[in-house]
Formats: C-alpha cells, structure tokens, sequence
C-alpha cells in the first residue's frame, strides 16, 4: 500500500510514498520522495502500526535509496521508530542511504545508534539471523 501524493515514478516535492512488505521475520519499509515536517507523520506511523502487526520483537529495515531530502522532522520519525523498536525488544536499521542522506545522519550523531547497509538484502540479512 502506498500512501502519500504525486506520479508514482516521480514524487512531487514534500510528498513521501511508503510501501510495507513482511520478508520472513522482518518488516522491510520502501520509502520514495521527501522526508520532512510534512511527510514525517506519514513514515512514523505507517511504520509503528506494522510494527504493532508483528508476532514476535519488530525487526525492521528502512530501505532509504529513494528519499531524496530529509529534513530534523524525518530524523525525528527515525528516533522515534528507533527506539519503539528497541523497546519492544527489536532492532530498526536502515539501508541504501545516498552520501547525502548518510552524511546527515552522520552530523547529527545518529549513526550512533541507526545502523546502515548498502542495500536493504543485506539489512535484511543482518536482521533475520538475529
């Protein structure tokens, strides 16, 4: 399911498109367009509902290659799915960031916690053995 507006091959400005797949274990997270005051809500809670869904701890990856911008509002929505899944004794990482994105969540000393793979097959595959 995709939520969010604009051509779906390419999203209008401060539009986010989220698509939720469950791959074994683990929920993967498709996002595509901006990540920013007005589309943050939008990822955070796609993405806690989901979590909410799954049988057993929230194992989930956000495969990021396609979000364009992210602004301190979709930091936000990260810490915060971050840490629900920690909570719920899980693990959130993200995967196929862009220089852009990475050096972002570098400055911001996210990458502290947020974990990041090249590709999301390999955030997967680091979650399911888990």
């Amino acid at each position: 399911m995709s939520l969010g507006a604009g051509d779906p091959a390419e999203p209008a400005a401060d539009t986010l498109e989220v698509r939720t797949e469950v791959r074994g274990p683990c929920l993967l997270v498709e996002a595509e367009g901006d990540l920013t005051i007005l589309t943050a809500d939008i990822l955070r809670e796609r993405v806690l509902d989901d979590m909410r869904g799954m049988g057993g701890p929230p194992l989930v990856a956000l495969d990021a290659a396609r979000v364009g911008f992210c602004d301190s509002s979709g930091l936000n929505a990260l810490i915060i799915i971050w840490k629900a899944a920690h909570r719920a004794d899980g693990e959130f990482v993200l995967a196929g960031l862009d220089r852009r994105f990475r050096t972002i969540i570098e400055r911001s000393g996210l990458d502290r916690h947020l974990v990041s793979h090249p590709t999301a097959e390999q955030a997967l595959d680091a979650l399911s053995p888990r």
